[in-house]
């Protein structure tokens, strides 16, 4: 395989990968935030986000174009996004759960002293 060729296919799969990112993070903000959207809204990224339809099917099950399509998701994923800028509720669940794996961790290491200790 050529070095370029290589290149190009580790390109594509960063760019996938960051999409997929992407798109992760977008539906988090939905299942958190989704509730403060309009009904439509709701309704068009509960399609894109959580039925993974296109732009294209979403517009024709809606009897609308794909650039309307298109710019409700735009539109809604920046709402989220600022919802998530000013509330902070997604980051303080990560926040959470680091805390806790943390801890976890801690009272395993613990129970293996304890275990030493006791023998």
């Amino acid at each position: 395989m050529s070095t370029r060729r290589f290149y190009a296919l580790v390109s594509c799969q960063v760019v996938a990968l960051d999409r997929l990112q992407t798109r992760g993070r977008s539906l988090a903000l939905y299942e958190r935030y989704g509730a403060l959207l309009t009904e439509h809204q709701q309704a068009i990224l509960d399609l894109y986000l959580r039925s993974d339809w296109s732009l294209a099917e979403i517009a024709q099950h809606e009897g609308t174009s794909r650039a309307a399509v298109h710019d409700i998701v735009k539109r809604s994923t920046r709402s989220l996004q600022e919802y998530e800028r000013r509330l902070g509720l997604l980051m303080e669940t990560q926040r959470r759960k680091r805390a806790i794996e943390a801890l976890e961790k801690d009272l395993v290491g613990l129970r293996r002293r304890m275990a030493r200790l006791s023998v």
